[in-house]
């Protein structure tokens, strides 16, 4: 993936996050996340009480959109779609690293039955920078 993008991503805190509930309907909420690169991986927390945990605890797998850049200033946008799915096995020590290294003042709250940790996997994407001087730049996914 380009550079620029995961530059992009890794400036970000916050994203929007969609999922497909159970009945088929959408949900979307605003949430941090974290990443990795290789291979692109998002990393979530939340609340056992709010609903998407509705769609993650009701599958093994949701799909799932993502939107990093919904700033009109930074004319910049990724947008995602793919699959969402609880955190397996050794996916934790991952997620620790990751998520909790990007947030470190949420390792507190990171215990308890409420405390649900979830990752987000693309299947596709679209990258659009409008700041380009020949115009706007659209990169896709293969």
């Amino acid at each position: 993936m380009n550079r620029e993008i995961l530059d992009y991503i890794k400036s970000q805190r916050v994203c929007v996050l969609s999922v497909e509930m159970m009945d088929g309907s959408p949900h979307a909420a605003a949430v941090h996340f974290a990443h990795q690169d290789n291979p692109l991986m998002f990393f979530f927390e939340t609340n056992k009480t709010y609903r998407k945990s509705e769609a993650l605890f009701g599958r093994e797998e949701t799909r799932a959109s993502v939107v990093i850049g919904t700033n009109e200033a930074d004319m910049k946008t990724f947008q995602m779609d793919g699959i969402a799915r609880l955190i397996k096995g050794n996916e934790a020590d991952l997620y620790e690293k990751i998520y909790h290294g990007k947030f470190p003042e949420k390792k507190d709250k990171a215990h308890g039955p409420n405390y649900v940790k979830f990752v987000f996997i693309p299947t596709w994407w679209r990258w659009t920078d409008w700041t380009k001087p020949e115009g706007k730049l659209v990169l896709i996914s293969q």
